[in-house]
């Protein structure tokens, strides 16, 4: 390449330079908040059960003593009942009664019965007794059993792989049983469940925390409640953040216990060659759903001088270009491509 070719191509290498530089400079407006608003690593995600949360589980083994007992009938449990001597006076030997709202069956010549919170034994005799008391027979054989169970109901919904109602066919269930009953948490699912469970008309629902993981993975039953009708297990799915930017492998990525920024950038293969560590974007949105941008400076995180900020669900950490690594990139491969351009012009 002669010299003049060489001379005239370095204004437009400069002037292009130039253009990147304020190219730079506006490629994000968005005013940051100092991370120090959030505090010292900001509050701690609770992914575990605390004493509070362990008490009230432990309150609720007081119903184990309702899985030793019979089973009692509810509203809309169906009862398949045989009587035994109808079917010599060509009666129909069994019958299928659906208990009614407020627990009342009927039987043929007997007429409405109310068996709401009995036992089947305890159903079997009342039957027997009013059969000799309106003396249809005189020494009634009964036999009682409930044929479908719908009285007590325990939904279990969230990430599991089968949510749903399910009926229990004893008075109570436990947290495990039902889980299983609905195939297990799905993959995405979190690591703790809650147990939501009416407190009475006006007042607001009690809530179970329960860590899924301690009870599933490790058998540890103090992670077990008791669950009787009505209950609701919710298992979240676990919190989800996205790394994207001057990072290796940029996407979105769940985590089941604490998770901080540097681990947040380390699951995204750390930062590439262009990155900037001093210009970190941590975007999280409010309970108001109002989005603020946090600026992050990561060296000063890895020297305990910032706080390493705990994440949230939804939270998006944005790696930032370095401006002068990036320029200097793009003139050393335009000054490449002139000279090379240049040299195929030479004669």
């Amino acid at each position: 390449m002669n010299t003049t070719c060489k001379k005239s191509l370095l204004p437009v290498a400069m002037g292009m330079g130039l253009a990147l530089v304020l190219a730079a400079g506006c490629a994000d407006n968005r005013p940051r908040l100092n991370a120090r608003l959030l505090g010292e690593g900001g509050e701690e995600p609770a992914f575990f059960s605390d004493e509070t949360d362990l008490s009230r589980v432990l309150a609720t083994k007081e119903l184990l003593k309702l899985q030793r007992e019979e089973y009692k009938v509810g509203p809309d449990d169906v009862l398949e009942v045989s009587v035994f001597e109808w079917e010599t006076n060509d009666q129909t030997k069994t019958l299928h009664l659906r208990v009614s709202e407020i627990g009342i069956i009927s039987l043929p010549m007997v007429g409405p019965l109310n068996v709401s919170g009995m036992s089947v034994q305890e159903i079997q005799a009342a039957i027997e007794d009013a059969l000799r008391d309106k003396g249809v027979l005189q020494d009634p054989r009964v036999g009682v059993w409930v044929s479908e169970f719908r009285s007590r109901q325990i939904s279990v919904i969230g990430s599991v792989h089968q949510p749903g109602a399910y009926a229990i066919h004893q008075n109570v269930s436990t947290l495990l049983d039902m889980v299983s009953l609905a195939g297990g948490p799905q993959d995405n699912a979190g690591s703790i469940a809650y147990v939501i469970r009416s407190s009475g008309r006006g007042q607001a629902p009690e809530r179970i925390k329960v860590d899924l993981e301690e009870l599933l993975q490790k058998g540890q039953t103090d992670q077990n409640p008791v669950l009787g009708a009505g209950d609701v297990v919710f298992v979240p799915r676990a919190p989800l953040i996205y790394v994207y930017g001057a990072v290796r492998q940029a996407g979105g990525f769940t985590f089941r216990k604490q998770l901080r920024v540097l681990e947040s950038i380390a699951l995204a293969g750390g930062f590439n060659e262009m990155a900037s560590h001093s210009d970190v974007a941590l975007i999280r949105r409010s309970e108001d759903g109002t989005e603020r941008v946090y600026k992050l400076d990561v060296d000063r995180i890895e020297a305990g001088k910032d706080p390493n900020i705990f994440m949230r669900d939804g939270d998006v950490l944005r790696i930032h270009e370095s401006t002068p690594k990036r320029l200097w990139e793009e003139i050393t491969t335009l000054v490449r491509g002139l000279f090379s351009i240049g040299y195929r012009l030479d004669p």
